[in-house]
């Protein structure tokens, strides 16, 4: 195992030659290597780098940046769920617009996605829901109480709203916008009710006065 340890290590070395005739020299320099190593290193034959490459001894030594590696890690995860996502998106019905507003993809990247997986476009799936099955996601919409639609969590609710209903993500996505105008529109008709109220104080005030 040190062997094989020793003789990956020393393989970089090639790298290293390979960059210096190059003319760069800077992943040298963070490695540590004098000027005076630098050019030991440039002018190797075929012949030393064999015998170093197969070399029991290594010379390069490696530590772990644990705090990268703890970051890198992280990332992986974020983006295996990432993907995850994607394909659970895309074979609930996801459409190129909707993939393009939460994932940022391009309508070639979806297709391309949905051939590596094997997913293909259901035929004869309405566009839009029945009214029992909006009044159904309205219920479960209100329940989960997501703010923004547009988050992972409001595009898991919708997920799971499509697999429980057996219906297009894309409609589940569009009705979902829908009730988020209605809220809106609700809101303001609340306000603008409030203000008439206010105005109708006012008068009645200023009349008696």
């Amino acid at each position: 195992m040190s062997n094989s340890l020793s003789q990956a290590t020393n393989s970089l070395l090639t790298q290293l030659v390979m960059e210096l005739k190059s003319g760069y020299i800077r992943r040298c320099e963070s490695l540590g290597l004098t000027p005076e190593e630098m050019q030991m290193l440039n002018g190797l034959t075929v012949d030393d780098l064999y015998y170093l490459l197969n070399s029991s001894v290594s010379v390069l030594t490696f530590q772990i940046h644990h705090e990268n590696f703890a970051l890198m890690l992280q990332q992986a995860r974020r983006e295996q769920q990432r993907m995850q996502r994607i394909d659970r998106a895309l074979a609930l019905g996801g459409s190129i617009e909707m993939m393009q507003h939460f994932f940022g993809l391009s309508s070639v990247e979806v297709s391309a996605r949905r051939r590596m997986t094997g997913i293909q476009i259901r035929q004869g799936r309405c566009s839009t829901l029945s009214d029992e099955d909006n009044a159904s996601l309205w219920r479960q919409w209100q329940k989960a109480d997501i703010d923004d639609p547009s988050s992972a969590d409001g595009l898991d609710v919708m997920m799971l709203a499509a697999e429980q209903m057996d219906v297009s993500l894309t409609a589940v996505w569009h009705a979902v916008r829908s009730f988020d105008g209605a809220q809106t529109r609700t809101v303001r008709k609340a306000i603008q009710a409030v203000r008439n109220k206010a105005g109708v104080g006012e008068e009645l005030v200023r009349r008696s006065a």
